[in-house]
């Protein structure tokens, strides 16, 4: 003889959360850890106030930059994944004008080694959480 159960409802409801909840904390223990990046730009002690600074981590594919400011700070747009980024900075881009005018050329004092990503012989480690960098750049 053959007896069959019968689940109420509620219960296949409450089943499915139970199961649904685990697999979420499974999910969530590979989900990647992020940190926001910011920080400060010198070059022979004052502030460089003029281009990007560039974090790029290319085992990751993983990069991205921010426009220094007046003061030469900087902040990343969105946290970046945890890990170990190559910095190098770049001068600003020129504006594109009409025929015939004449771009004014900002100033950019940073040594060409550290205008290269594969030599500027920066890196940082970004953790989980905020993260402050100072870069104080030398000849």
């Amino acid at each position: 003889m053959s007896r069959s159960v019968v689940v109420s409802p509620s219960r296949r409801v409450l089943g499915a959360l139970v199961l649904l909840g685990a697999l979420s904390v499974l999910a969530g223990c590979k989900a990647k850890q992020a940190g926001t990046v910011s920080g400060t730009v010198k070059y022979k002690g004052n502030a460089v106030t003029t281009g990007t600074v560039n974090f790029f981590a290319p085992e990751k594919g993983v990069a991205q930059d921010a426009k220094l400011d007046g003061s030469g700070n900087f902040k990343l747009a969105e946290p970046l994944e945890a890990g170990t980024y190559k910095v190098y900075f770049l001068p600003p881009q020129q504006q594109q004008l009409p025929p015939g005018q004449v771009a004014k050329k900002e100033p950019f004092d940073v040594p060409p080694k550290y205008q290269d990503m594969k030599n500027s012989g920066l890196s940082r480690e970004v953790k989980a959480g905020k993260n402050e960098f100072t870069f104080d750049l030398t000849d």
